[in-house]
């Protein structure tokens, strides 16, 4: 007996390291398998496969020694191979498949049909079973034969509507859009709750839609549904997600106030499509969207939301226009004004507070008025760090207008102090060293933000890095610094909104230092200016200068591109596009390059 355990305890402790050595060889072997098959080396491949699948018997393994026989061309091999596991695997009808596959390859195209008919007559009603035949159609790219087994399942399954996602996947591969809209409609005929599945894959097909074939059929066959299908209101969504996609957003919003009525939802649908229209620029449509939520009254949930946003897109509108209008920005203020004296927690939004207070300073010079808005605000109790942070923001930069520069340095020490290593203190600190900048204190100024330099804020670092590279760069020759005090003098008149001083200061500038290292910069500046105050004929002037005159200077491909951008804006097309290819040419390796080349096939189109 006991000579028998020992035998036994040996015979144990060899199998087990056997079973030991093949699972530490297994990756390896894997590894290498997949490798010499990468490099088309399939006949080490097949070897290492076989092994692979005979230790493991994982399917993987055998698809691909199968895969090696077929590049091997050794069709008899895959055949005796394959129907070596249809014996084993007798209900595997996937298998089956595989042999109809390797004989197609071989040219044996009866033997092949044969096999895929026959896997076709032996579907069974079983849903898993169904779908796995098809996804192994689909694998071996035989798309008639996965629409096949959908199609034979359906009948197998007395259930007509089954399978309209994997239909539109395969009709998707097929490139037939025609099929693939009309099952993604028919499944939201079925089932709507499927409408944010059926984007997501809609959205998908649209990026690889390379030459736009597929936009007309999804909009005509979501209009014709829609006729017949009135109540689904999953129809209507996915037609405002598609007007959205196409950045239609007024023929969105047309969608959207008729699901938010039919529906009777809360307005939240109109609020998101304000938000996205506003993004691009669509300031009507997104006025529309928060008026028709404003319109269901205060007792709507969204109804302060609403009115919020309403301010803020007519804030950011005639920021867009440049407006240098009073009386836009007294009637805007004057909104303001009555939102604060019907809503009771107005006054707690820091962000529609500092809104309010930069229009009545920066453009209404009310500076006194929205000091103390501010201060009171401060003042109160319950506020976050956040929001307190925020309103000290803009009392300083309302400070730094008022040229109160050292109370304005120190509020932005304060709000820097308070905020180590967040965004906000990083704005602060980028903030407090323009002020030296501005007075003229330049190694400071450039000491402070190089510091700055590894922000965790990306733009804040990179308005860093540019401000103190311009410092860098016109300050190594001319050790007097006058010019480049002088450029600084002029930005901050700027800031201050005293533009026709600032480009005075500009023009001395020019006069007094001929040829300076600046040059490119200050006609910038005055393209910035004339920008700002819609002055465009002057404003393209100073993008000429730069782009004749100073072509080698790092500033030009960004003046071609600026220009082009506004040529575009005033339809001068060609002119646009000869902006682009000069880019594109002559400036290759700029970063405007890509964006130059994108903007020149569009206008192409």
């Amino acid at each position: 007996m006991k000579k028998f355990i020992v035998s036994f305890l040996i015979l144990i402790s060899f199998l087990g390291s056997e079973y030991s050595y093949s699972q530490n060889n297994i990756q390896t072997e894997s590894q290498l398998a997949f490798n010499y098959f990468r490099d088309k080396e399939y006949r080490p491949a097949s070897s290492l496969f076989f092994n692979l699948h005979k230790i493991t018997r994982s399917r993987t393994y055998f698809n691909y020694y199968i895969d090696c026989l077929i590049q091997l061309e050794d069709y008899q091999e895959a055949e005796k191979s394959i129907k070596k596991e249809i014996k084993k695997n007798p209900d595997d009808r996937s298998f089956l498949i595989d042999l109809g596959f390797v004989y197609k390859t071989a040219g044996e195209n009866d033997q092949s049909l044969a096999q895929y008919n026959q896997v076709l007559k032996d579907l069974i009603p079983v849903r898993s079973e169904i779908t796995s035949i098809a996804n192994t159609f689909v694998r071996k790219r035989e798309y008639e034969f996965a629409v096949k087994t959908y199609e034979i399942g359906r009948k197998l399954l007395n259930q007509e509507h089954l399978f309209h996602m994997e239909l539109a996947t395969i009709f998707l591969s097929q490139r037939d859009f025609e099929k693939m809209v009309s099952e993604y409609l028919l499944a939201l005929s079925v089932d709507p709750t499927q409408i944010k599945t059926v984007e997501n894959h809609l959205q998908s097909a649209l990026l690889q839609d390379i030459n736009s074939s597929l936009d007309p059929i999804l909009k005509n066959q979501l209009l014709q549904k829609i006729q017949t299908e009135t109540e689904n209101l999953s129809l209507k969504e996915l037609l405002q997600w598609y007007f959205m996609q196409k950045k239609q957003f007024q023929a969105a919003f047309t969608q959207a106030r008729s699901i938010d009525l039919i529906g009777k939802e809360d307005g939240s649908r109109l609020l998101s499509l304000a938000s996205a229209a506003r993004t691009n620029d669509d300031f009507k449509t997104a006025l529309e969207c928060y008026q028709h939520v404003v319109d269901k009254g205060s007792s709507s949930p969204n109804y302060l939301n609403a009115r919020v946003g309403d301010l803020e897109t007519r804030y950011l509108l005639l920021q867009k226009q440049n407006s240098t209008s009073k009386s836009d920005w007294l009637e805007l203020s004057g909104r303001y004004k009555k939102f604060f004296s019907e809503e009771n927690t107005a006054l707690q939004n820091s962000s529609v507070l500092i809104q309010y207070a930069h229009i009545n300073s920066f453009f209404l010079n009310q500076t006194a008025e929205s000091t103390e808005l501010l201060e009171k605000a401060l003042a109160s109790s319950g506020l976050s760090q956040q929001n307190r942070s925020e309103l000290k923001l803009e009392l300083a930069d309302i400070k730094l207008f008022t040229n109160e520069k050292w109370d304005a340095i120190l509020l932005y020490s304060q709000i820097e102090k308070s905020n180590k290593n967040n965004t906000i203190g990083f704005e602060a600190k980028f903030k407090k060293a323009k002020v030296s900048y501005f007075m003229g204190e330049l190694k400071w100024a450039k000491a402070q933000l190089d510091a700055l330099k590894g922000s965790t804020s990306k733009l804040i670092a990179n308005d860093a890095i540019f401000l103190s590279q311009l410092i860098s760069d016109n300050t190594t020759l001319d050790t007097s610094y006058t010019a480049m005090k002088i450029y600084a003098e002029a930005e901050f008149l700027m800031y201050q909104r005293k533009d026709s001083l600032a480009l005075l200061k500009l023009d001395e500038l020019l006069k007094n230092n001929p040829g300076h290292s600046l040059t490119d910069e200050v006609y910038f500046l005055k393209y910035e200016i004339f920008i700002k105050t819609n002055k465009t004929e002057q404003a393209l002037l100073a993008l000429s200068k730069i782009i004749e005159e100073h072509p080698y200077e790092t500033l030009a491909p960004k003046a071609l591109f600026t220009q082009g951008e506004l040529l575009q804006k005033l339809n001068e097309t060609e002119k646009a596009m000869e902006n682009y290819k000069n880019i594109v040419t002559e400036y290759s390796d700029s970063i405007y390059s890509v964006e130059a080349r994108k903007k020149l096939n569009d206008l192409r189109k």
